[in-house]
């Protein structure tokens, strides 16, 4: 599909260089939080600052060897970089999702990827990213129409995508909503990196979406719910402290934990700008995401919980 008709492509950054396969045993994709995609968002978000004061980005220096099998490090690991306070005045997270599909589900470079088990990981923002690129997928892989050789490929890839999505895991995403402040605090990130774009953010359509935020969240919830598959394992983490800098914990363990029928954590030792930067291996927020990734490499499908349709 071409590219001219995207208002902004999200570049997409390999975290692993030293696995290339176009046939890697699993690919996990990371979707950074609310921000602005030219200040590394997409690597800053995953860094932690360990015991002994180091800087890890530890997607790219933990999960490789973690996750290393008899094939060695045959992981792909991606993260996308997209700027959440520039949408234009008539976008909003769903749009995000529309242009995904183009700029990284069937773009060709990335394409024969999707025969590979898919693991997606979302932080705050990133995880309602997550939500809207598998419902905008879903809609395209059934699209009942198909005008040209050009949306035949797109529909497959969709498929392809969809098919082999096995696990979404979740860092403080709110998926019933947030807490009132969660405007004040997105106004509040965007002009700690960069105040000039105050006039850009304030006419930014996530902005503007976020006076109905909560009902617009719990919609993009019922959808994702409807989307994938019963057996897909979701995993989620919710923060259990206060952002220093807001005075309040933005999103609510019981938002938090939405989807994730019975695996579900509190950090207690995290607020939300931490929650995605654990602190040592052992550390809940890596130890688990670890572990299902592991089950999905394995192939080892739990016997799902059976789906919970929510009524908002």
């Amino acid at each position: 599909m071409a590219d001219e008709n995207l208002s902004w492509i999200a570049p997409v950054h390999d975290l692993n260089q030293q696995c290339t396969s176009s046939k890697p045993d699993l690919v996990i994709i990371f979707f950074h939080g609310i921000g602005l995609g030219k200040n590394y968002e997409w690597k800053e978000t995953w860094t932690s600052i360990t015991s002994d004061g180091k800087r890890v980005c530890w997607p790219q220096e933990w999960l490789p060897a973690d996750l290393a099998s008899k094939n060695g490090n045959n992981v792909r690991i991606l993260s996308l970089s997209y700027d959440s306070a520039l949408l234009g005045a008539n976008e909003d997270v769903t749009d995000i999702g529309k242009n995904l599909i183009q700029s990284l589900v069937c773009k060709s470079e990335y394409e024969p990827l999707w025969e590979a088990p898919i693991a997606l990981v979302g932080y705050s923002f990133g995880g309602l990213v997550v939500k809207s690129l598998v419902v905008e997928v879903e809609k395209r892989a059934k699209q009942a129409r198909v005008e040209n050789a050009l949306e035949r490929a797109a529909k497959e890839s969709c498929q392809k995508f969809l098919g082999n999505l096995k696990g979404t895991i979740f860092y403080s995403v709110p998926h019933a909503g947030g807490r009132e402040d969660f405007k004040e605090y997105f106004i509040w990130q965007c002009k700690k990196f960069n105040a000039s774009k105050k006039k850009q953010i304030t006419k930014s359509g996530l902005l503007r979406s976020m006076d109905c935020f909560n009902q617009q969240m719990a919609h993009l919830t019922v959808d994702f719910d409807i989307a994938v598959e019963p057996s897909l394992m979701i995993y989620a983490f919710g923060e259990g402290l206060p952002v220093p800098e807001v005075g309040s914990v933005l999103v609510p363990y019981a938002s938090a934990q939405q989807l994730a029928r019975r695996n579900h954590y509190k950090v207690e030792d995290a607020d939300h700008l931490t929650i995605c930067k654990p602190s040592s291996r052992n550390a809940i927020n890596y130890s688990k995401l670890k572990e299902v990734l592991l089950t999905i490499m394995k192939g080892v499908q739990t016997q799902p919980t059976p789906q919970m349709k929510h009524i908002w």
